[in-house]
């Protein structure tokens, strides 16, 4: 079944058209023909108004029109799309509906608890290594996700306040970022990353972490000096190399940021993502993580098997 797999986020849309196959109960994605990112920022003064701004709504708009256009010619047989913490968050979320709606593409807004399920089911969709402890985080505009699990098997998950739009709105006020404020940042992302870790299953020995979505993918593109999915995937971010993004991103102008290779709708916002994957390595013990170019549109993907292929068996 050819299915369209949209992941609205707080900073960035995707849209993925895929071919979902289900085996014995078990949905998998066989060939990805398009996967499209636009940064959107859907969650802009979110934080302070609890409503979508105007010019978030009209982006919206324009990024939904090209995705219908792409959707169009790709001609799925199923469209789902799920919109994740800012939808969750905001009172006049019916607009967002609206748009949507105009351009032919279902939505849902995904539950916190569900979201860890669908994001940990696309996360490690690809993964072939066997006997793994895994913690899947995943780093939004609006929340952060840490998701438990082993193998292909979710244990435990959570969403937490804590996106790249939502601190750099509430504690970041300049470009290079004083220390003060990035101490602000690190305490409210510890606070939350301490709760994620008391979620941990008893006796489970994490293996491995594997981080999903634009913050570790643009940065391992940022020192390729390309996007290329086939490197990012797997790409071994250390704790070493968070340390040196920290300082040299903490001490540039957003300008200066987008010269080092990070995409334009992600340098004012990125010092955040950094700041939440160095602290995760720390206060988890560990020295290093996997990026994974997987996340949310793939579970939608997944979960669109489950729901309609399933049903049809």
């Amino acid at each position: 079944m050819k299915v369209a797999a949209l992941d609205l986020g707080s900073n960035t849309f995707l849209c993925l058209i895929a071919e979902v196959v289900n085996q014995r109960g078990v949905s998998s994605i066989i060939e990805v023909y398009s996967d499209t990112v636009e940064v959107v920022r859907l969650g802009q003064g979110l934080e302070q108004s609890k409503r979508f701004h105007s010019e978030a709504l009209s982006r919206a708009d324009a990024c939904l029109k090209k995705f219908s256009e792409i959707i169009h010619s790709h001609k799925p047989e199923k469209i789902l799309a799920m919109a994740t913490s800012a939808a969750r968050d905001a009172i006049n979320k019916q607009e967002l509906f609206d748009i949507a709606k105009k351009h032919n593409i279902p939505l849902e807004i995904i539950p916190g608890e569900q979201e860890a399920t669908i994001t940990y089911k696309g996360a490690v969709s690809g993964f072939k290594e066997q006997n793994q402890n895994l913690m899947i985080i995943d780093i939004g505009g609006g929340s952060t996700e840490f998701i438990f699990g082993r193998d292909q098997f979710l244990m435990e998950g959570e969403s937490y306040n804590i996106g790249c739009v939502r601190l750099t709105e509430r504690c970041i006020t300049s470009q290079p970022t004083p220390d003060n404020e990035v101490n602000e940042v690190t305490k409210l992302v510890d606070e939350s990353i301490l709760k994620a870790k008391a979620l941990m299953p008893p006796d489970f020995v994490l293996d491995q972490i594997i981080a999903v979505a634009g913050t570790p993918t643009s940065l391992v593109a940022a020192q390729l000096g390309e996007f290329d999915a086939s490197k990012i995937d797997g790409f071994v971010l250390t704790k070493e190399g968070l340390e040196s993004w920290l300082n040299k991103l903490k001490n540039a102008t957003v300008d200066e940021k987008i010269k080092m290779g990070i995409p334009s709708g992600r340098a004012d916002v990125i010092l955040i993502g950094v700041i939440i994957l160095l602290r995760t390595l720390y206060l988890f013990g560990l020295s290093q993580m996997k990026v994974s170019t997987r996340g949310v549109r793939y579970g939608v993907a997944l979960e669109m098997g489950r729901r309609f292929l399933s049903a049809n068996e």
